[in-house]
């Protein structure tokens, strides 16, 4: 998967589909630079079935993206930054230094228009509703089994961490102290599907939460440390993480 032309023989099948079909699928490999577009695709399963896809391909992790909600995923990620530079503005020391934090984490990523649906081929067999028609143009964007879990948020040293059979969320978060507004009680973990669940981490209320490989741990800001004009701050970091292209 080094080189994404390799998927073209595998993929060929694709372009002889039913005239009727409108889909367009442009595919994206992990750390390839090229892309390989992809016309008349009619539905999911005949998309993520073609034997170039299949191979190394954790389909817990890949994403698949239609093009207008892309527009929108990058008008609320850049108004998410707005808001948080905006706080920053009126903010200083130790609490600016956090939002300066999070503001270095969220520039290094880049989102789209995800739609949440399993692109695994056997639940897709398995579930035919699931099967959904391609229509329109779509990005879909491979990856390989991931090794690590990604830490986000106003905490010290936050980044890609190593994953460990057995580790709960808080003890991957005891080895990163929070920084100044940090929640303390409660961590989200975003898992590769884009789904999220609340992680108790406090010492009052902890429940073992295991992340899987490829997750996020994110530590939001506390209630009392948000402005009331940054309220849903938060929950707008929770969206723009879930449309995140992964690694």
């Amino acid at each position: 998967m080094k080189n994404i032309t390799r998927l073209l023989a595998g993929m060929s099948l694709l372009t002889t589909l039913a005239a009727q079909a409108a889909g367009q699928v442009t595919v994206h490999a992990p750390h390839d630079t090229q892309s390989v577009q992809v016309n008349q695709v009619e539905n999911l399963a005949q998309l993520v079935t073609q034997p170039a896809l299949m191979t190394k391909t954790d389909w817990r992790r890949a994403v698949i993206a239609e093009r207008g909600a892309t527009a929108v995923a990058q008008q609320q990620y850049q108004q998410t930054l707005a808001q948080l530079r905006a706080w920053r503005a009126d903010s200083s020391g130790e609490q600016a230094a956090a939002i300066d934090t999070v503001i270095r984490q969220l520039s290094g990523i880049r989102v789209t228009g995800r739609q949440f649906t399993s692109l695994d081929p056997d639940w897709i067999r398995l579930h035919t509703m699931d099967n959904r028609r391609l229509e329109g143009s779509y990005d879909l964007y491979l990856t390989q089994p991931s090794t690590s879990v990604l830490l986000f948020g106003p905490i010290a040293g936050a980044g890609a961490v190593n994953w460990q059979p057995g580790k709960s969320v808080r003890d991957y978060l005891s080895e990163h102290p929070r920084l100044a507004g940090a929640e303390r009680n409660i961590a989200i973990v975003i898992a590769p599907d884009g789904t999220t669940r609340e992680a108790p981490v406090a010492y009052w209320n902890h429940r073992h939460v295991e992340p899987e490989p490829g997750s996020i741990i994110m530590t939001g800001f506390s209630s009392w440390s948000l402005p009331g004009a940054y309220e849903d701050l938060n929950s707008r970091l929770v969206s723009v993480l879930t449309h995140r292209i992964p690694d």
